[in-house]
């Protein structure tokens, strides 16, 4: 049975998780918190030589590493290797645990997480899985026998939500960035996104065609895509500010008028906690589609629109549709609004403590 209480406080924290973004972005927020507002030890478990493993380097988060591979879209092969490496894994966890001795365990996702959890519960070390998207993955799924709470993105019974580093958050959103100049903030994620780099500038060619209000626009179009990206705007006429990777996106989310991007839970819980309106568009082949579920789950909210991956190419629909936002103060507003009511976002250090609360509700 896994452990449902926990010690009033953390001192130690291991954190697990790993291969994406979306999983290692909030493992690195729930450790930098941890260690910043409650002077915890940490430490971080990945796969060595991945994207966790670099990303705890340049910010001197200590890091130990067990060697997994993925299973989910493999061949049968891969996955034998992959279930071969599970048992090894969980010895050297052990190792690592007994070492550290964690007060608590946070898994953040993907198959590195895997030999970490069932360690930590066979030495009896409370476990939280943070589950951001609106469908369980399958990691998640396999553990939730052997940990304390998974933590979902939405809900009234604590814990929930997604952990984010955030400024203070003030009482309602800025709503003057919703008149005058609108500034339009375009992303394609980290790595850019191909059909949003280069179908979005035609779109914007369209509505500044038509009498409308003044854009400043700002698209992040990933290291391997801001040359082309940037090229396109200039055939086109357009002026905008072209980035490869800005690693101050939240900051810009506050700030903008609208966002076009992705609908990775991470992409969605910063730009709905900014109060901001946006058009999704959902990576058409992502796990079990969670992108788009996680999309919906905000214009069904009313706070943002969902346009599909393969929609982009209607150039003059898109263009009706997003000129109809834009020439609609009020309308952008309203969305603001509401997608800051609806925000999965929390901050981290909450999110942290709605964890020990849960331990303590539960005595």
């Amino acid at each position: 049975m896994p452990p449902d209480r926990l010690s009033g406080r953390i001192s130690r924290l291991v954190v697990t998780g790993g291969g994406t973004g979306g999983h290692v972005v909030p493992a690195i927020t729930l450790l930098e918190a941890a260690r910043e507002e409650f002077g915890a030890d940490i430490l971080y478990v990945g796969t060595p030589g991945n994207l966790e493993d670099r990303l705890t380097r340049q910010r001197n988060i200590p890091f130990s590493g067990i060697l997994t591979s993925g299973f989910m879209g493999k061949s049968p092969l891969e996955k034998l290797q992959a279930v071969s490496r599970i048992a090894p894994g969980v010895s050297e966890a052990l190792r690592i645990l007994k070492d550290f001795r964690p007060d608590l365990m946070v898994g953040t996702g993907g198959y590195v997480q895997v030999p970490s959890v069932l360690a930590a519960a066979l030495l009896g070390v409370p476990v939280f899985l943070l589950e951001p998207n609106g469908v369980t993955g399958w990691a998640n799924r396999l553990l939730k026998p052997f940990v304390s709470g998974v933590v979902l993105p939405y809900g009234d019974k604590a814990p929930s939500g997604i952990p984010l580093k955030s400024a203070i958050r003030p009482e309602r959103p800025d709503e003057e960035r919703f008149s005058g100049t609108l500034t339009l903030l375009v992303v394609g994620g980290s790595q850019g996104a191909r059909q949003i780099n280069r179908q979005v500038p035609g779109i914007l060619k369209a509505v500044l065609e038509k009498e409308g209000p003044v854009l400043r626009i700002i698209h992040q179009a990933g290291e391997a895509g801001a040359e082309e990206t940037r090229e396109l705007y200039r055939t086109l006429g357009l002026e905008a500010e072209v980035l490869g990777f800005d690693p101050d996106l939240s900051g810009r989310y506050r700030t903008s008028s609208l966002v076009i991007a992705r609908a990775g839970a991470m992409t969605v819980a910063e730009i709905t906690y900014s109060g901001t309106p946006a058009f999704y568009v959902p990576y058409p082949r992502a796990i079990r589609d969670h992108q788009r579920i996680n999309a919906e789950a905000i214009q069904r909210a009313g706070g943002g629109w969902v346009w599909p991956d393969g929609g982009l190419s209607d150039t003059a629909a898109r263009a009706a549709e997003l000129s109809a936002v834009l020439n609609a103060p009020d309308r952008l507003r309203e969305a603001g609004k509401k997608a800051w009511s609806f925000s999965p976002g929390r901050p981290a250090a909450q999110w942290l403590l709605s964890l020990l609360d849960r331990g303590e509700n539960e005595r």
